[in-house]
């Protein structure tokens, strides 16, 4: 397991859509397949995911019908990479 996806375990859900459980045991890693930044059956690089829940998880990947925009991703991104540098997990040089 990457330092990125180890860096979600028990850390607060950043997506918070509606359905959001607000359990942080249940947060990972959750990659963003979007804009053709991986393949079929791929995830995307590490930086490119936001700590997400498991019910917020299955929203984003359309398991679940919850509405979001990428405004909500996009403010989840963001938080995800300044927690990632906070722990020192991302480093920008």
């Amino acid at each position: 397991m990457s330092k990125a996806r180890k860096s979600a375990e028990g850390a607060d859900c950043a997506l918070r859509l509606d359905c959001c459980n607000h359990n942080p045991e249940t947060t990972i890693l959750a990659h963003l397949r979007m804009f053709g930044w991986a393949g079929m059956a791929q995830k995307p690089p590490d930086f490119l995911g936001v700590y997400s829940c498991s019910d917020c998880h299955d929203a984003l990947d359309r398991r679940r019908d919850v509405e979001w925009d990428y405004e909500d991703v996009l403010r989840a991104l963001g938080e995800t990479l300044i927690s990632m540098q906070n722990q020192g997990v991302l480093i920008i040089k």
